[in-house]
């Protein structure tokens, strides 16, 4: 009885440790991922202004006279071959603004060019839109998010859809999921 005690004890320690090791190596890897998105460079949708940023810990605020432009990774992303050539590609998840109340997210694909990521294309998302998750299925990413009604406030969407973006359709006809 006693040696079942102590086999049933080392298991339950080894199966900790597993578990924290594992936990250990996907907080690394996110943090890993969160270094490399929050220092990269993103094509803007405000060319009078900058058509260019390349973020800093995240965050990119320019100016052009009176105009600014900021940008910033939202830290959602996901893992694919959004191009179909066999390297593995990113989206993440940015949000854009020019001042006043605006705050746009778009779905910045990131395509492998054989040494590293670079923005190609984006996705517009919506003003004030919730991300709940981005996932890759496909080639394909799928976004379940909140977007406004018609007589939302604008701190608060409550519709729920699920769209797709694809990285090989520039102008995407958006394919609700069920």
């Amino acid at each position: 009885m006693r040696l079942k005690k102590f086999s049933m004890g080392r298991v339950c320690v080894v199966s900790c440790l597993i578990f924290c090791a594992v936990l250990l190596l996907g907080h690394q890897s996110r943090a890993a991922a969160h270094k490399l998105f929050g220092n990269m460079t993103y094509l803007t949708d405000s060319p009078y202004i900058v058509e260019k940023v390349t973020l800093v810990d995240g965050l990119c605020v320019t100016w052009n006279g009176r105009l600014h432009h900021s940008m910033y990774y939202k830290g959602r992303y996901v893992y694919g071959d959004f191009n179909r050539d066999g390297l593995k590609d990113a989206a993440v998840v940015i949000a854009q603004s020019e001042g006043g109340t605006g705050h746009f997210l778009e779905l910045a694909f990131l395509i492998n060019d054989g040494g590293q990521l670079v923005h190609r294309v984006s996705h517009y998302l919506g003003d004030r839109v919730i991300v709940n998750s981005l996932k890759e299925r496909g080639g394909k990413v799928v976004i379940d998010m909140f977007v406004h009604r018609e007589r939302d406030c604008r701190a608060g969407p409550t519709k729920r859809v699920k769209n797709v973006y694809d990285y090989l359709n520039p102008n995407p006809d958006l394919v609700p999921q069920s």
